[in-house]
């Protein structure tokens, strides 16, 4: 693969990742950095946008996630996310007793 394609792979995985995060109400957010010698250079956190609580990638700095440790952190969400969804549903159907199921099941 050529560097450009590498390029291109790498933003468009950044950008799905960026939608992802959106739907979970999240913001993927890249290190500013420059200086290839900084330990922050070219990875990502996971931050909740209206309280700028990082969610993921806060230790050991600021910044320190990588693509594939994204992709992690939000495919463990989603799942929660389904997890809940489903919980909410059965509650819905069988109200109180689900409450107990849950807890003792």
């Amino acid at each position: 693969m050529s560097e450009d394609t590498d390029k291109t792979t790498i933003k468009r995985r950044e950008a799905r990742l960026r939608r992802v995060a959106a739907v979970l109400g999240l913001k993927l957010q890249k290190s500013r950095a420059r200086d290839t010698s900084r330990m922050d250079y070219g990875l990502y956190r996971i931050v909740r946008p209206e309280s700028d609580y990082v969610v993921a990638g806060r230790f050991p700095y600021g910044y320190s996630l990588t693509l594939d440790a994204v992709e992690g952190v939000l495919d463990e969400l989603l799942e929660e996310e389904d997890h809940k969804a489903v919980q909410q549903q059965w509650m819905a159907v069988h109200g109180r007793a689900g409450e107990l199921d849950a807890k003792w099941g």
